[in-house]
Formats: structure tokens, C-alpha cells, sequence
């Protein structure tokens, strides 16, 4: 939180509070999407049937976890669909123009959407918050020099 540009406002700042407080909280799980903002009502960590890959901890997926953080903060959620509706949704904004709480996309048969952060400096790589069904299965920051198909400010 220390390294957000000073003039990052209150929503944004309310923003990636939430989403760092997730990290390690939340289990990925295909196509999970929640029952409602905040934790109580959503029991993530809880035993439920098989995603395709075998894990059985009630979770989200990249999407879902996008849209809970967002509901939970601001009151309500930003679509009720996945990665394509979040590659439409707000206003679109150049690689450029990315702020802190910002989203970017990938649709199509690889897709997945983080949450922007900031740029490492030294690599010029994207530092991002997401929800990673990679070796973590869990809510992660991490480094990217993916190309991202959209770039999208859900907040002003």
C-alpha cells in the first residue's frame, strides 16, 4: 500500500486494501463465483465436488475473484459473467493509462484477468493481484510481461 502513487483515491486505495487482504484466502476454483461481497456468506475454503482439475475447496476463478472484490468494496458487483463481460466493462484505457485497481484482460481460450497494481522498474514487468490457478491456487501478487488483449479503469 505505501508504493500507490500519493494521488491514488480513496476508492482505488479501498480497492487493493480488500484484494492484498485476500492473498492466500481465497482458493481457486473454475468457475467459482460468489454469493456475496465480503467473506461470511461465501465460505471459501469448505469442501465441495471437483473442479476439472480436482480441487475440492469452495473458491472463485480469476473473474469471480474480480468481481467479489469489487462487490465487496463498492456494494455491488461489476457483471455477473466472466472474462469476456470484464473485457467490456467501464471504460477502456491504453497500457499507458493503467492506474492502481485497474483491470487487464485476456479473452479467449487462455483467458484470465488481473488486477493492476503498479510496474516493476527495474524489469518493466506488471506487478498484479489475481486469483492464480497455477502453483499457488490461491489469491497471488506476482510479475507479468504478458500482452494483455484489454486494459479497462472500473473506478474513476
Amino acid at each position: 500500500m505505501a508504493e500507490l502513487p500519493t494521488y491514488t483515491f480513496t476508492e482505488r486505495r479501498d480497492l487493493i486494501e480488500f484484494a492484498l487482504q485476500s492473498v492466500g484466502k481465497v482458493p481457486y476454483y473454475w468457475g467459482g463465483k460468489a454469493s456475496g461481497p465480503d467473506y461470511e456468506p461465501n465460505g471459501f475454503g469448505t469442501i465441495i465436488s471437483p473442479d476439472y482439475k480436482g480441487r475440492i475447496l469452495k473458491g472463485l476463478d480469476c473473474s469471480g475473484w474480480i468481481n467479489w472484490v469489487y462487490w465487496s468494496v463498492l456494494g455491488s458487483p461489476i457483471t455477473g459473467a466472466g472474462t469476456s463481460s470484464l473485457a467490456e466493462s467501464g471504460r477502456a484505457v491504453t497500457k499507458e493509462e493503467l492506474k492502481p485497481g485497474d483491470i487487464a484482460v485476456i479473452s479467449g481460450d487462455d483467458a484470465h484477468v488481473v488486477m493492476f497494481l503498479g510496474w516493476d522498474e527495474a524489469t518493466g514487468d506488471m506487478i498484479c493481484i489475481h486469483e492464480s490457478a497455477g502453483n499457488t491456487n490461491n489469491v497471488t501478487v506476482s510479475h507479468t510481461d504478458r500482452e494483455w488483449t484489454d486494459y479497462r479503469s472500473l473506478v474513476e
